[in-house]
């Protein structure tokens, strides 16, 4: 009886062992790898963008982007008509437009912020925040689109994030990609007659 017993208690015990070790590991989620790294979501330091424009003659421009340190990075617009100094505070979670000024001086001849005064300014309004998924809303903005493809004159993007922000006569669009941020925009407006007025900037090249 006893020799009945080991040998049923053996068969368990193998058993048990053999459900252990074809049990495949589980590996706790890492949260870090699931994190979005906004400084992703600029063009390279020093570089020089152009987009073509149509529906208006200011929609071309040119864009200078230079990171002022790790946590900010200015872009220079220069449209024919003005030129534009805007800066982001690039954080954890979002990144956020907390300048946004005309200059007098040529793109490549402006004075930038200091960072240490750029720490002491709020927030203008947010430029793109996690998660990037459909339905994230921030400011007046909202994701209504990932995963899209884009058409333009630089190449053609995939996994393009398209944000809209919606009023009672106009719909304004970005078309966001990691690596190189903004590459393409959108206004589309509803005129008195119940027409549509569109305005589009198209990255043609970078430099």
């Amino acid at each position: 009886m006893k020799y009945l017993l080991t040998i049923f208690s053996l068969i368990l015990l193998i058993g048990c062992t053999q459900e252990i070790v074809d049990s495949p590991p589980t590996d706790p989620v890492n949260k870090e790898e699931a994190k979005t790294d906004f400084k992703h979501f600029f063009k390279p330091d020093g570089t020089t963008s152009t987009f073509l424009g149509e529906g208006n003659e200011y929609a071309s421009y040119t864009e200078k982007t230079k990171w002022l340190s790790d946590n900010y990075v200015a872009t220079v617009i220069d449209n024919g008509g003005a030129t534009t100094m805007k800066v982001y505070r690039v954080l954890e979670d979002r990144i956020d437009l907390v300048y946004d000024e005309l200059v007098e001086e040529m793109p490549n001849d402006v004075v930038y912020p200091e960072v240490q005064s750029l720490d002491k300014l709020e927030a203008v309004e947010p430029y793109l925040a996690s998660p990037i998924e459909v339905g994230t809303t921030f400011g007046n903005w909202k994701i209504v689109e990932t995963g899209a493809s884009i058409d333009t004159h630089f190449e053609t993007f995939e996994n393009a994030i398209v944000i809209e922000e919606q009023g009672e006569d106009f719909t304004n669009r970005k078309y966001v990609v990691e690596g190189f941020g903004v590459v393409k925009s959108e206004s589309v407006m509803v005129t008195d007659t119940n027409e549509e007025y569109i305005v589009t900037s198209t990255l043609e090249r970078i430099e």
